[in-house]
């Protein structure tokens, strides 16, 4: 087995005063209280060695360790990659975004999970990104398929049973076999260059929602996702609501056109995040285009110190095709198809 050699160096901080000019309203930030929890502990933590360990990939390939699916970089070079994340089924949604990496030259692409679901191309999507990603996670949906749909709505289950008659129904025994091996090998949690990537939250990778609106409502939770990052999870990589942006531990929450530099935010040690990448196939956020991140690490390359930059992508896509294609499933609720016209 695989295993992760990290010499890590942190120090413990009583405090961690908010960076950049995120913005405290009256004492309340976007979407909660503005002033910090005593007692809450930043991080900091650096590589003391040159870390390298072969490739991971989730497709059974890959090494486990103490129940994570584990990748490891050269954490002082400067990396470029990309995060996708809820496809569900969107082939036109998908194949933009692919395009849109790769006319970035960005070689390395890893996926949140909800490959499936929802959507009309579940086979396509599922192929492509097994044939273009490093590793891609488990979402409730791809579990939903692969086992039984659990407290999901008529739609969603519906579209899960529809999904696994689909795969069931490829002609080829290979390619069928394939598919299901792939869903269910699909880890619950991943690290790579310094960051946790899971499909929902920290402390329930596959179904917990982590919402704005929690900051206020409902603040314990969002304290204690981020109680569960370690020491050397610089960011934590969610999808799962279909909304981008980025909590802070205030708890706080923050749109990317809301950002101190809109559609970018800058990954330090000295400010733990939980990071949404969006939505690739059913964005909610009220914006109908496709949405993912790119994330440059350790781009200043002065100190040591970890350093990184997440680029929040938004391009628009064919939805009209989408949407005739579910519409052209019985199986399938035209509602689906709909709400990829108002991105909700």
């Amino acid at each position: 087995m695989a295993t992760l050699a990290w010499l890590c160096a942190y120090e413990l901080s009583n405090s961690c005063p908010r960076k950049r000019g995120h913005a405290i309203r009256n004492g309340m930030g976007a979407f909660g209280p503005g002033t910090r929890r005593p007692g809450l502990t930043a991080w900091r933590w650096r590589p003391s060695i040159d870390v390298s360990v072969r490739r991971v990939t989730s497709w059974g390939t890959g090494a486990r360790v103490g129940g994570w699916c584990a990748v490891a970089g050269n954490a002082t070079m400067a990396t470029t990659f990309a995060i996708i994340s809820d496809i569900h089924g969107n082939l036109e949604a998908l194949e933009t975004v692919l395009a849109d990496i790769q006319r970035r030259s960005i070689k390395e692409i890893f996926c949140l999970g909800d490959v499936v679901g929802y959507g009309a191309s579940p086979r396509e999507c599922l192929d492509l990104v097994i044939e273009t990603c490093a590793a891609t996670l488990c979402g409730n949906h791809d579990q939903a398929v692969f086992y039984e749909p659990c407290s999901f709505n008529i739609s969603a289950e519906r579209a899960a049973y529809w999904t696994r008659q689909t795969f069931e129904e490829e002609p080829n025994a290979a390619v069928r076999k394939r598919r299901w091996e792939v869903l269910g090998r699909l880890p619950y949690r991943y690290e790579v260059y310094g960051l946790l990537l899971v499909h929902a939250s920290p402390r329930r990778p596959v179904n917990e929602y982590l919402f704005a609106e929690d900051c206020y409502t409902n603040p314990s939770k969002i304290l204690a996702n981020f109680e569960r990052l370690e020491p050397q999870h610089m960011t934590c990589m969610v999808g799962h609501t279909h909304v981008p942006g980025v909590f802070l531990d205030d708890p706080y929450f923050e749109p990317p056109g809301e950002l101190p530099q809109a559609n970018r935010y800058t990954i330090t040690e000295d400010e733990k995040a939980i990071i949404n990448v969006g939505s690739v196939g059913q964005p909610r956020d009220r914006d109908v285009r496709a949405s993912y991140v790119v994330v440059t690490t350790n781009t200043d390359g002065s100190n040591g110190e970890y350093h990184a930059e997440v680029e929040f992508v938004r391009l628009e896509y064919d939805i009209d095709k989408a949407v005739k294609k579910i519409f052209a499933v019985a199986e399938l609720d035209d509602f689906l198809g709909t709400r990829l016209l108002d991105g909700r």
